[in-house]
């Protein structure tokens, strides 16, 4: 007899035991997770336990929903996994209706999914589920080295989050034109250990980036986008994740000097997550030294109550 229960907050264990047990064979996820890591999405990313759910075949758990909420905005379903004996038998679809039914009570009713592009299994099932594709995401990769080359202007200073999350721009962005790994949330989130650096005047930051250092970032998180790097960069450091990058006067001129800023001296690779194509800096990261990487398909929904 199979039974379902949506998770309180101290079923994180159970939550991790579910998805070690679930993730094993055809589908398998290449990292692990533990409490720390649940910790840390909850915070970073405002993973909700009473949005994760597990399934059980008696006592014994076979299928895990985990998933994040942001109020009034949307919810993100990060994984679904179900033990290879039991799976399709509908306990995937199962898990992901209950949550559907839960936030049109509850809301907020929008319901997104951020799978690779070569995630066939998960695109397939996410169709099933009625989740409707939106636009492509795409990740970007700059080698660094051009950036560490480049003279950094006398202009430019480390400014804290908290002043570039102010700015117009960032104010105002809506977190559905931009990936939730990104978004201005999860940047409000970082802000202890983000950092900034900007050109500013009188008229407010010419241009900006926020970054976080790999050397104070901690390890990445299951469930976030990776940087593909390419054999020739990976012997190099660790890559530097760029949160935000805009200003007043994006221009290469002045964006560049900030990238050599985050590059630093060891000419570090940045990586630029799941741009949305209506985020401010998409059509100029090319002309600054990006590259397209790749690609992650946004599914969304509207909750249902039945």
């Amino acid at each position: 007899m199979s039974a379902y229960r949506f998770c309180r907050s101290d079923d994180v264990p159970l939550i991790v035991e579910a998805y070690e047990r679930c993730n094993v064979g055809p589908g398998a996820v290449p990292w692990q997770l533990t409490i720390d890591h649940m910790k840390r999405l909850s915070r970073e990313m405002d993973l909700w336990t009473s949005s994760c759910m597990v399934a059980f075949a008696g006592s014994d758990p076979i299928g895990v929903l985990i998933a994040a909420k942001r109020e009034p905005t949307a919810n993100l379903v990060l994984h679904a996994a179900v033990h290879p004996d039991h799976r399709r038998q509908g306990h995937a679809r199962h898990m992901m209706t209950s949550l559907s039914q839960k936030m049109a009570i509850l809301e907020p009713t929008r319901m997104l999914v951020e799978v690779p592009a070569e995630a066939m299994a998960a695109r397939g099932f996410l169709g099933a589920c009625g989740f409707a594709r939106a636009e492509p995401l795409t990740d970007y990769l700059h080698s660094g080295e051009s950036a560490a080359a480049a003279p950094v202007l006398d202009l430019v200073g480390s400014v804290s989050p908290t002043e570039i999350l102010a700015s117009a721009e960032l104010a105002d962005a809506s977190e559905l034109n931009r990936c939730w790994q990104r978004s201005p949330r999860t940047i409000r989130n970082l802000r202890q250990s983000a950092r900034g650096v900007g050109i500013a005047t009188d008229r407010g930051f010419e241009a900006y980036l926020l970054y976080r250092d790999p050397r104070d970032s901690g390890d990445p998180l299951p469930f976030t986008a990776r940087p593909s790097i390419p054999a020739g960069l990976r012997s190099g450091p660790a890559p530097c994740e760029i949160l935000a990058i805009g200003g007043l006067k994006p221009v290469p001129a002045l964006l560049g000097p900030l990238l050599a800023f985050a590059a630093g001296d060891s000419g570090r690779p940045l990586y630029l997550p799941r741009v949305h194509p209506r985020e401010p800096p998409a059509e100029r990261l090319e002309q600054v030294g990006f590259q397209a990487a790749g690609t992650t398909l946004r599914y969304e929904s509207d909750a249902a109550r039945s």
